[in-house]
């Protein structure tokens, strides 16, 4: 699924700008079988050297957190990128 912008879902184990992993996501929402990460979830970042949370920034929420998007940032500031 797509945002008003064109931007698919963020999910389990996509990547980041700083080489960082999604680490973790929704356990009840999926995309295409694999989890969606919300807004808080956390991506790991080699660059940086920890787990930093998503900010996400969509108007689409699930269970009140904002629903993450490719081009949402970290908390270490490197960009989500979708598969």
């Amino acid at each position: 699924m797509k945002n008003g912008n064109g931007q698919p879902m963020i999910r389990l184990a996509d990547k980041t700008t700083h080489d960082g992993t999604v680490i973790e996501a929704a356990t009840d929402l999926m995309h295409m079988g694999i989890p969606v990460a919300l807004d808080g979830h956390g991506v790991e970042c080699p660059r940086c050297g920890g787990v930093y949370p998503i900010t996400a920034t969509g108007q689409r929420t699930h269970n009140g957190k904002r629903v993450s998007h490719a081009g949402d940032r970290t908390g270490c500031g490197a960009i989500l990128i979708a598969s």
